[in-house]
């Protein structure tokens, strides 16, 4: 195995960060709420910037029988989703003189609505969308007067595909909804040939420990984690950790990957030993009959070893040759082919 291809595979099995509906208020109206330069809560922060990115502390402005967080002219309030995609944004402000902005977006003013609480008068901003970190700044050339921020959020796992349109993905203790336009697979090994054993299609649900190879478009797509139980599959030949760690239930193991001969399934180490995985990726294991046969590229529904018919050099082939990924090829080809549906070895 080259380190180009192992580089390749790296490239192609990007990082997975997973999600369920929570919301957390940060209430500074009363001196409950600790005030400093970053401020977490359930997984969500707030940290508190100039525009160079250095921290400040916050004052806390009294006003209308109420604490403000005082966000100052040119300060930036960035909040933030640990392991979660943020989808509201909810600020109650002091008056439509103090009020907030996405920042460094032309079109960032937030819309305001006047409300009354008790006999004082305030305003409410709302952001929404779809992002793991948004930051704002006050809307005039003041500061804005906070009273709460309530910040929305799906937790959850962003998974981004690649160009090579594959990833993995696995968690031992976390089971997920598929989302649209995603395809989730298990693969088996039974009479020495892989296969594709089980598919999860949008709104399936994929088991915790169940590892897979995802397919999908180019493009970021979120899992939703849920409390059912889903359909494992007993056959499954994929593994997976919760932690970086060592390759270990077989004798070979592969890495998905799309390199010279597709995608498929190659040897990351030299004769396809262990080898170190990153958490929540998958990886195949396999034991053969032979470990002198077996070969370095897992393509699908094809034996693992060579032990097919092997042709001769007088065999004449009634049909036309196509090679594993489809193309037609003539008889001085050399590997497996394909003819009339029948897998041969030519060499």
């Amino acid at each position: 195995m080259t380190k180009k291809l192992i580089v390749l595979f790296l490239m192609l099995l990007l990082p997975v960060t997973i999600w369920a509906q929570n919301s957390v208020t940060f209430d500074f109206s009363s001196s409950s709420q600790e005030v400093q330069s970053t401020m977490e809560k359930d997984g969500i922060t707030l940290k508190i910037t100039d525009r160079s990115g250095k921290p400040f502390t916050p004052s806390l402005i009294y006003s209308k029988g109420s604490n403000f967080l005082q966000l100052i002219f040119g300060g930036l309030l960035t909040i933030k989703g640990d392991n979660s995609i943020i989808t509201s944004v909810i600020f109650v402000v002091s008056d439509k003189k103090y009020l907030i902005k996405v920042y460094n977006i032309e079109s960032g003013q937030l819309p305001y609505a006047k409300f009354r609480d008790g006999s004082k008068y305030f305003y409410k901003q709302e952001w929404n969308g779809e992002s793991d970190k948004v930051i704002f700044t006050s809307s005039a050339s003041q500061a804005a007067y906070i009273k709460s921020i309530e910040v929305k959020y799906d937790k959850g796992v962003s998974l981004a595909v690649s160009s090579a349109e594959r990833a993995t993905l696995y968690y031992g203790n976390k089971s997920f909804i598929i989302p649209k336009s995603v395809v989730a697979r298990t693969y088996k090994i039974k009479g020495n040939v892989l296969s594709q054993s089980k598919e999860y299609k949008e709104g399936d649900v994929l088991p915790k420990g169940t590892a897979v190879v995802l397919e999908a478009k180019e493009g970021k797509y979120f899992f939703e984690e849920t409390s059912k139980k889903g359909e494992a599959d007993p056959n499954n030949a994929l593994r997976g950790s919760d932690m970086n760690t060592i390759t270990s239930g077989g004798e070979l193991y592969y890495v998905f990957g799309k390199g010279s001969n597709g995608v498929g399934f190659y040897w990351k180490e030299p004769n396809g030993k262990a080898f170190n995985t990153d958490a929540h990726k998958a990886y195949l294991v396999y034991t053969p009959s032979k470990t002198t046969n077996a070969k370095s590229f897992l393509g699908f529904d094809v034996a693992l070893e060579i032990q097919g018919p092997m042709v001769s050099e007088k065999t004449v082939f009634d049909g036309p040759i196509y090679n594993l990924a489809g193309q037609q090829v003539d008889k001085d080809y050399k590997g497996i082919i394909i003819v009339n549906g029948k897998k041969f070895l030519n060499r």
